[in-house]
């Protein structure tokens, strides 16, 4: 590709970065040290994954604060948020300077931004003070949500829906010292079940040879998710957390998403320097069956038609495996390798295996380890009776005390297959049919500005099941966040994509066939955030896209832009957030999603394409120390269209609304 047609190809990209580094020299810096804000890391990941999950682990984590002066490595990587060079730095300067006992402490060891970001996750207590404190007893936590909409949904209306319109949520955590309990109810809307989906775990914590023992439901991560990806939160995002999958091999479910997890009984034993973890799972999924196999594995949990209900807990998936790792340490290198095996079978068989039936087996080795500050992660596996293999392997390295990169390169088969993978990916995470380099970076510019970004190219060896053919793309995304003075940020956001699809087209008889059409995508997004008083904050949004598709009979375009100003007030126990913002988009290539608040653990990525303007405003009030109430309040006016959905999810109105209610008690 020539410079120009890179140039045009990339022009609004090319233009906001010329803007924008042209005007670095002028900054002035400031001290800044605020509150992290998670919703960050959710507007910058392309595919969140199960944020539910996610929540609730920060949320546990809040409560039982890790002991930052007495905690090993591995106790500190359970805050996804950390690398291991982190970990080892915090541990290097705990040995050095003594124990650490506030943030600024922290913040010479790693950083100031990662010591915002991971310290509500840390107690500073002293060993002799934790020593004294450390006592046996309960806490937990329920949370209560309703959730309903305005007007009802066709479905409800015409009785093809069994259940009534609104959703219902119940979740109980309590621990007893090394023991949680958990359990997880959930209705959705149309479901006429109250106790549609239930969760239930038990988890022990232990510190001795038996780290961890869970029975009832439960996720299992191991290596890069290649087979066992579980508990993977974010696909591709400026910040590399969204490339290596770590934290516990175990982990309680506490989701309401009603697939991704396992059924039976886990344990994860420390036998020094090895470290097992085995586990069984049999588990009553819904899947879609044809001629004897099962097509599809449904994952939306929706068991509101007769059809629906049909293929409820249809399946059952039965898994067994178990992971063996060996810890060394030699100087400046340590980490761990190992490997996993493990076999699955489904009590109808699988098209995607071919029809066999019986038990198929699978296996993976993987290696993390840290030699000085680069820590080099890796999984190799094989599946299915062919033996089909796929990798990824990957750096991730502290190129200064200021800035950091990741580098990862993946080869997924193209017919390879596990139920359970949840692998970093640009078009989905089954660590199938993907080949791609990547390359990310975070830096600290200046003390107020920090820089995020990422290029990756992919290749798909056969597009899609339509078109056999292969397909490469790129995309490179830039994430800006300045801290002009301690009340005022500004945030932007450039993205670029090229990729093809396969889209059915007609020749000249009116014969169908399909094609790969290249789509080139550029979407440019700014944030304005200023803290006007003590209590009131503002945020202002603008977001332009472009998408170009390139048809053999002449280009098409597309374009969208979404504006929205966002209020959040903060005064003793009540806190109060609302957000007005218009929207216009020439179709749904070039829709776009904004993440919005919602009530606690829940997680809301908003699509909007049309033309309209919405609304949404959310009301918490702590009635007393530990017990919340929250209210949430949704509105959309669209100005193209006489009805919303489709389907039985038709609703006849141009504004649909929604309202949610929720309280939480905290003890």
């Amino acid at each position: 590709m020539s410079l120009s047609s890179f140039l045009s190809r990339h022009h609004v990209v090319v233009a906001l970065f010329f803007i924008v580094f042209c005007s670095i020299p002028h900054f002035l810096p400031a001290s800044v040290f605020a509150e992290d804000d998670i919703q960050a890391l959710f507007d910058q990941s392309d595919m969140p994954g199960d944020i539910e999950q996610l929540l609730y682990e920060l949320e546990q984590l809040k409560k039982q604060k890790i002991p930052v002066n007495t905690a090993t490595a591995e106790d500190l990587l359970l805050i996804p948020f950390l690398t291991p060079d982190d970990a080892r730095s915090i541990i290097l300067f705990r040995e050095e300077n003594g124990q650490l006992t506030a943030v600024e402490q922290l913040a010479e060891a790693i950083g100031t931004e990662m010591a915002k970001r991971i310290a509500p996750y840390l107690s500073f207590t002293t060993v002799k003070t934790e020593t004294q404190e450390k006592k046996a007893g309960i806490s937990g936590a329920w949370y209560g949500r309703y959730f309903s909409e305005i007007p009802e949904r066709k479905g409800i209306i015409a009785g093809k829906y069994r259940g009534d319109n609104y959703k219902l949520y119940n979740r109980l955590s309590v621990t007893y010292d090394e023991i949680t309990l958990n359990g997880v109810m959930e209705k959705d809307i149309g479901e006429p079940e109250i106790d549609d989906f239930t969760s239930f775990s038990m988890i022990y914590n232990g510190s001795g040879a038996v780290e961890q023992f869970i029975v009832g439901n439960y996720t299992v991560a191991i290596g890069q998710g290649l087979l066992f990806g579980q508990s993977r939160y974010f696909s591709k995002g400026v910040d590399p957390l969204g490339v290596k999958l770590s934290g516990r091999r175990l982990k309680a479910y506490a989701s309401s998403a009603e697939n991704g997890f396992m059924q039976g009984a886990a344990v994860s034993l420390d036998l020094k320097p090895f470290s097992l973890t085995t586990f069984y799972s049999s588990n009553e999924i819904d899947a879609t069956i044809k001629d004897g196999v099962v097509t599809t594995i449904r994952t939306s949990g929706y068991h509101r038609t007769d059809s629906e209900i049909d293929h409820w807990d249809n399946v059952t998936e039965k898994v067994l495996g178990v992971n063996l790792l060996y810890t060394f340490r030699s100087g400046e290198t340590f980490g761990k390798v190992g490997g996993t095996w493990a076999q699955y079978d489904y009590s109808v068989p699988l098209e995607a295996t071919g029809g066999n039936t019986g038990w198929e087996d699978m296996g993976s080795i993987e290696a993390d380890i840290l030699i000085g500050k680069v820590n080099v992660f890796a999984e190799a596996a094989i599946t299915g009776r062919d033996g089909n293999i796929s990798w990824i392997g990957g750096v991730d390295y502290p190129i200064t005390p200021g800035i950091r990169t990741v580098l990862a390169v993946r080869d997924y088969h193209n017919v390879f297959f596990s139920p359970f993978a949840g692998a970093f990916a640009e078009r989905a995470d089954d660590a199938a049919n993907e080949e791609g380099y990547y390359i990310g970076l975070e830096a600290d510019i200046l003390e107020n500005l920090h820089v995020g970004a990422y290029y990756d190219i992919f290749r798909f060896p056969e597009l899609s099941s339509r078109y056999r053919l292969p397909s490469t793309g790129d995309e490179s995304k830039l994430f800006l966040t300045w801290k002009q003075s301690p009340v005022f940020t500004t945030e932007l956001l450039l993205q670029n994509q090229y990729k093809e699809e396969a889209k059915k087209l007609f020749d000249g008889s009116g014969l169908e066939y399909y094609q790969p059409v290249p789509f080139t995508s550029n979407k440019a997004r700014l944030d304005l955030i200023g803290k006007v008083s003590r209590i009131l904050t503002l945020r202002t949004r603008g977001e332009i896209k472009f998408v170009e598709g390139e048809y053999p009979a002449g280009n098409e375009n597309s374009d969208g832009w979404l504006l929205y100003q966002q209020a959040v007030l903060k005064k003793g126990p009540l806190a109060l957030k609302a957000r007005y913002a218009r929207f216009e988009t020439d179709d749904y290539d070039s829709a776009i999603y904004v993440y919005e608040d919602d009530l606690p653990l829940v997680f809301t990525l908003k699509s909007y394409y049309g033309k309209g303007e919405a609304f949404f405003v959310l009301l918490s009030y702590d009635l007393w120390k530990n017990f919340e109430l929250t209210a949430r309040y949704a509105k959309t006016w669209y100005d193209d269209r006489d009805a919303y959905g489709s389907g039985n999810d038709r609703r006849d109105t141009n504004a649909p609304a929604s309202y949610h209610l929720g309280c939480a008690l905290r003890f």
